[in-house]
C-alpha cells in the first residue's frame, strides 16, 4: 500500500496560459521515492530541460519549458500517474474485502445461492433429476458467513444438459436437502440446517428470496402435500364417520377445500402460461399431478378407472422435460396401480400379468416423441423403466409382452448393431433384454431347442420329406443327428455372402458325416432354412440360384413378425442355432 501512497502525494503547480523561458513550476516529491524518480527522469529525457535538482531542500526547481505543449505534457504524465495510482488502489481495497465464494460467483453467473443457518465451512452437492437417477453435477462447501453459490459453470460439467432446465436437489449433511425447479433466471434461497431424523428441516423451512418460479413451487408443493393427506387420510375418516354426523360434514368440507385450492392455483398457472406463449417448469410438473376427483362414496376400483380415464388429461409424458425431472417413475407406477386395481365378482383383487403388460403398453403409446431428437428419449426411458420393474417383480409374461412389441428389428434392418435398428432410442443399450429374454424363451446353450410348427408358402421342399408333412414342418418331427437352424432373408447383405459359404460347409460336412438318404432317417446334417422375407419371388429366386434346394425352405412372408422368429428371440440377421 505505500508503493500507491507515494504516487498520490505527487503535485503540480503551474500559471495557465501561454509562457517563454519564465521560472519553472516547483514540484514537491521525497527524496528516494518513486515520484522523485520518475519526475527525475522525465527531466533527464526532456530536451528542453535547463534545470538543476536542488536535492537539499527536497525540491526539484529550474524546469523551465518555452513552449506550452511541452509544459502540457509534464502536467499530463503526471495527472495519469495519480489516476493510475488512485485505481489501483482502489482495485486493491475491492479484493481485500471480497469474499472467495462472491469472487467466484463475479466470473460466473449464478445459478442457485443462498444462506443456510447453522452450517458453516460445510459441503453441499447439487445433483440434477434426469429420470430416477440423481446425476452429481457440482460440489461445494459454504463459506464462514453461511452463504454458497453454485454458478451455471455447472451446466458444462455434464452432457446433454442443453440450458440445464428441470429439477435439481441439492443435499446437505445428515439426510438433509431441498429441492429446487430451474427456469433460466437466478434463484436465492434462505434455510436452515438442523438434523432431524423424522422431518427434513431443509425444505419445510425453506424461503425463496428471489425466484418467481420456486416460490410458485414450493406454494404447489404445500398445497400438495395438503391434497395427498386429504386423498388418503381424510378419505378414509368420510368412509368411517357417519354421514349426519357434524364432524363428517366438516371433513367433507375440508376435503373438497384442499381439491379447489390446488385446482384454482393451477388454473392461476395455466392462465399464466397462457398469456407468456410457453409452458412454464412448473406448469408441466404440476400439470402432472392434477387429476380429477370421483365421488368418494364409490368403491376404490371404479374411483381409480375413472382417475386413470383422465390420467393424461394435463399430462403429456412425450414431453422430454420430465425426463429432467423425477416424476416419470412415480406417475408411471401410478398409472399401473390405476389400471390393475380389479375385482372379481366375489370382490377379490384379480391378479393377471397381462393387465400391467396392457397398462404399460397404454402408457407407452403416449409417449409417442412430439418431434425427433431428445423426445424420443422419453419412450425408450419409460420402456427400460417397465422391463426392469416386471423383471425385478419376476412377471415374466408381461416383460416378454413388451419386448415382443417395442424391442423388434425395424423391417428391412439386420439387427447386427444393439438398439440402432429400434425405431427410437438409439443410444440406449437393449443387451440386457435381449439375454433376460433368451432366458425366459428357454434359448439357452445346453437346452432343448423350443418345438415349432410353421406352415409356409408353397416351395420346393428338399429330397428330406422326414419332418415335413402337409406343407407343415415340426422341428421335433425331424430325424437326423444334427439339425441346423438358418435365420437369414435376402435384403439382408451379410446373409446373402453368408449363406453360399454355409451351404459349402454343410455340404463339405455331409460328404463325411453320411448325409440322411431321400426318404429316411440317420446321420448327416439337416438345415432348416427359415427365411425372413416378405417378397416370395425374390426368396425363390435366390434359393434357386444359389442351389439352396437341399435345405428345407420355409418362409412365413412375415419378416420379424413371424412367429418361430418370435419363439427363438431371433433379433439379428443371420442367426444360427445347432
Amino acid at each position: 500500500m505505500k508503493l500507491f501512497i507515494t504516487y498520490c502525494v505527487v503535485m503540480l503547480s503551474h500559471r495557465p496560459g501561454p509562457v517563454e523561458r519564465t521560472e519553472a513550476p516547483t514540484v514537491i516529491a521525497r527524496e528516494g521515492t518513486d515520484s522523485y524518480r520518475q519526475i527525475e527522469a522525465i527531466c533527464r529525457i526532456s530536451r528542453h530541460c535547463k534545470g538543476r535538482i536542488d536535492r537539499s531542500n527536497l525540491h526539484i526547481e529550474g524546469i523551465a519549458f518555452p513552449w506550452e505543449r511541452d509544459r502540457m505534457f509534464l502536467a499530463m504524465r503526471l495527472q495519469l500517474t495519480v489516476i493510475a495510482s488512485v485505481i489501483v488502489m482502489l482495485s486493491t481495497f475491492a479484493l481485500l474485502s471480497i469474499n472467495p465464494v462472491e469472487a467466484y460467483a463475479q466470473s460466473n453467473k449464478p445459478f442457485i445461492k443462498g444462506t443456510i443457518a447453522n452450517y458453516v465451512n460445510q459441503s453441499l452437492y447439487l445433483y440434477k433429476c434426469y429420470g430416477d437417477t440423481l446425476l452429481l453435477t457440482d460440489s461445494i462447501h459454504t463459506d464462514k458467513n453461511e452463504r454458497f453459490i453454485f454458478t451455471t459453470e455447472t451446466f458444462s460439467k455434464v452432457q446433454n444438459f442443453g440450458k440445464g432446465y428441470g429439477l435439481y436437489k441439492v443435499i446437505l449433511q445428515r439426510n438433509q436437502w431441498f429441492y429446487v425447479l430451474y427456469d433460466g433466471n437466478p434463484i436465492e434461497i434462505k434455510t436452515l440446517f438442523q438434523p432431524n431424523a423424522f422431518y427434513n428441516i431443509a425444505t419445510d423451512s425453506l424461503k425463496v428470496l428471489k425466484s418467481q418460479e420456486n416460490k410458485r413451487f414450493y406454494e404447489f408443493q404445500r398445497l400438495q402435500q395438503q391434497l395427498n393427506v386429504a386423498n388418503y387420510w381424510l378419505l378414509q375418516m368420510l368412509r368411517l364417520y357417519p354421514l349426519p354426523d357434524p364432524f363428517h360434514i366438516k371433513i367433507e368440507e375440508e376435503y373438497f377445500a384442499r381439491y379447489e385450492a390446488m385446482l384454482l392455483f393451477m388454473k392461476k398457472i395455466f392462465a399464466q402460461d397462457s398469456v407468456s406463449g410457453n409452458p412454464s417448469p412448473l406448469g408441466r410438473l404440476g400439470g402432472a399431478y392434477l387429476s380429477v376427483l370421483p365421488d368418494w362414496k364409490q368403491p376404490d376400483p371404479l374411483r381409480d378407472s375413472i382417475i386413470a380415464a383422465h390420467y393424461f388429461d394435463y399430462f403429456n409424458p412425450a414431453d422430454s422435460f420430465y425426463l429432467h425431472t423425477n416424476i416419470l417413475p412415480e406417475k408411471m407406477d401410478i398409472y399401473l396401480a390405476l389400471r390393475t386395481n380389479k375385482r372379481d365378482d366375489y370382490g377379490q383383487p384379480v391378479y393377471n400379468e397381462m393387465l400391467f403388460a396392457e397398462a404399460a403398453k397404454e402408457f407407452l403409446e403416449k409417449t409417442a416423441p412430439l418431434s425427433f431428437g431428445e423426445g424420443q428419449g422419453v419412450r425408450s426411458f419409460c420402456l427400460n423403466y417397465f422391463l426392469k420393474k416386471f423383471n425385478k417383480e419376476h412377471k415374466d409374461n408381461a416383460f416378454l409382452f413388451l419386448y415382443d412389441t417395442y424391442l423388434k428389428t425395424a423391417e428391412g434392418d439386420c439387427g447386427t448393431r444393439d438398439g440402432d435398428s429400434l425405431p427410437f432410442g438409439k443410444a440406449w443399450g437393449w443387451a440386457w433384454a435381449r439375454e433376460k429374454a433368451s432366458i425366459m424363451k428357454g434359448i439357452q446353450i445346453g437346452n432343448i431347442a423350443p418345438d415349432f410348427e410353421i406352415y409356409p408358402v408353397e416351395f420346393r421342399k428338399a429330397e428330406y420329406s422326414t419332418g415335413v408333412e402337409k406343407g407343415k414342418l415340426s422341428l421335433s418331427f425331424l430325424q437326423s443327428d444334427y439339425t441346423l437352424l438358418l435365420f437369414w432373408a435376402t435384403w439382408c447383405p451379410h446373409c446373402t455372402q453368408a449363406v453360399p459359404e454355409i451351404k459349402k460347409a454343410v455340404d463339405d460336412f455331409n460328404s463325411i458325416h453320411s448325409p440322411l438318404p431321400s426318404g429316411g432317417a440317420g446321420g448327416g446334417l439337416i438345415t432348416v432354412a427359415i427365411s425372413l422375407d416378405t417378397d416370395r419371388e425374390q426368396w425363390q429366386k435366390f434359393v434357386t440360384e444359389n442351389n439352396l434346394l437341399s435345405f428345407l425352405n420355409f418362409s412365413e412372408l412375415k419378416g420379424w413378425q413371424s412367429e418361430v422368429v418370435k419363439k427363438y428371440n431371433v433379433y439379428a440377421t443371420p442367426t444360427m442355432f445347432y
